[in-house]
């Protein structure tokens, strides 16, 4: 009967662990499972694992941009509307395309030098004494993007759920068609991506980019920051 105990003993403590350990190696482990595992066990080496809440392996993910960028022509201010489309290789690692289209405006001072240049024409039509400024500005740009996603986590707002985000790096090569004819463009970033379903997303993304604009007399290395929010869904 004793025998019979222990053994019927072991076998619960067996099924303890087994369930402890499944709820540990969740998205909701913490570590008072932890420890609850460590102690029916002790020999063996347990690690909280968070995994992924949303399959994101061979799956497509269209997501719509709107960025406002930073620098470049100190007479002209952009904002960019665009498409991105990835494609998930596995949850780590996603390959794209990003597009943007261009929408320019004249900076205060931009609008400044036109005025002066405005005024000075109806002064003196053939011999002005202000030009007008030359302005270089982006009409569309076409890149080719890489993503890396090394850290998985999560956010509660209460009631309203849990999202599911990653931390990601990103670059990026492609072209710039500008007003005085295209560039290359290189990028580099990092941002958070929010997965707040099997198919809704959202991301926050900041880049930097460089690209070369041709001048009247020069050639000038433009370095922007491009601040952008996505909002897509996984196919």
């Amino acid at each position: 009967m004793k025998s019979v105990s222990i053994i019927f003993a072991l076998l619960l403590s067996s099924v303890s662990y087994a369930q402890v350990e499944q709820e540990v190696d969740s998205f909701g482990g913490n570590e008072a499972l932890y420890m609850k595992a460590k102690a029916l066990n002790p020999e063996v080496e347990n690690e909280v694992v968070q995994n992924r809440f949303i399959n994101r392996t061979k799956r497509v993910e269209l997501a719509p941009e709107f960025s406002g960028v930073f620098g470049g022509d100190s007479y002209n201010k952009t904002n960019n509307v665009g498409l991105n489309a990835h494609y998930h290789i596995n949850p780590s690692w996603s390959v794209g395309v990003k597009y943007n289209y261009s929408f320019n405006t004249l900076t205060p001072e931009g609008k400044a030098m036109v005025s002066k240049a405005d005024q000075a024409a109806a002064a003196n039509p053939k011999d002005p004494q202000y030009l007008f400024p030359q302005v270089v500005y982006p009409k569309s740009e076409t890149l080719g993007m890489v993503n890396w996603y090394p850290v998985v986590g999560k956010l509660s707002f209460g009631k309203l759920g849990v999202a599911h985000f990653d931390t990601y790096l990103t670059a990026g090569y492609g072209q710039m068609e500008l007003s005085t004819g295209t560039s290359p463009a290189a990028t580099l970033g990092v941002g958070f991506g929010f997965w707040l379903s099997n198919n809704l997303t959202t991301r926050i993304e900041y880049r930097a980019q460089q690209y070369k604009a041709e001048y009247y007399d020069k050639t000038e290395n433009m370095m922007t920051n491009v601040a952008s929010v996505q909002m897509g869904w996984m196919l």
